[in-house]
């Protein structure tokens, strides 16, 4: 890793950890968190879900940076089916099943070939605009 790009990664960390250290509310915790993860990755946008296992849907807490038409930074009720991210539905079950606690889930523009599928607006396809 270049030490440049280390320094930017290091530097996006402390800002993060400087940022949670003032939040006063969850929801402030995810606003300061996809903020600060989105600029750590060099992205354009960042999303962090909830998962609410006796529905199946993932709730998103915040939105931020380049949001598409109709996007909110703080949506009221934003939710997609589990199911229809393949990736995240095996990844939260083979955790849970192991009785492991939730970890971070990352989609990234360039994807690992794997397609969602079901009738989401495409919050994976949203990721290559």
């Amino acid at each position: 890793m270049e030490d440049a790009t280390a320094d930017r990664r290091l530097a996006a960390v402390v800002e993060l950890a400087q940022a949670l250290a003032t939040v006063q509310t969850p929801q402030e915790a995810a606003r300061a968190g996809a903020r600060r993860a989105r600029v750590a990755m060099g992205g354009s946008f960042a999303a962090v879900s909830a998962w609410e296992r006796e529905t199946g849907r993932l709730r998103v807490l915040v939105n931020d940076g380049d949001l598409a038409p109709g996007e909110e930074p703080e949506p009221a009720d934003e939710s997609y089916s589990v199911s229809d991210f393949p990736e995240i539905a095996e990844f939260l079950h083979g955790s849970w099943a192991r009785g492991g606690a939730p970890h971070a889930w990352v989609e990234t523009a360039e994807g690992t070939g794997a397609s969602p599928g079901g009738s989401s607006w495409g919050r994976a396809a949203a990721l290559r605009r």
